[in-house]
């Protein structure tokens, strides 16, 4: 791990640590990086999937419920009544 010194708002590292429950200056930065590269690599593959060939077609196709979901009808009951 590498050793680095920044100036931190002391009111906004304080807010951080309460609200993520972190105990330590550095556990609340070492969190808010890794959210900070998910949150970008999130917006990359969204971008990605929004570019793929036939996407928007694809999202106005009617929803097919698979064949062993469909609820079955049946003309009798328990009893063997109609």
């Amino acid at each position: 791990m590498t050793m680095t010194s920044v100036d931190l708002d002391p009111e906004l590292i304080a807010r951080a640590r309460e609200v993520t429950g972190e105990r330590t200056n550095g556990a609340v930065i070492d969190l808010a990086l890794r959210r900070l590269v998910a949150s970008r690599q999130k917006g990359t593959m969204i971008e990605a999937i929004a570019e793929l060939d036939g996407l928007a077609e694809g999202l106005a196709a009617p929803v097919v419920t698979p064949p062993s979901t469909r609820p079955t009808t049946s003309s009798t009951t328990r009893s063997g009544r109609g």
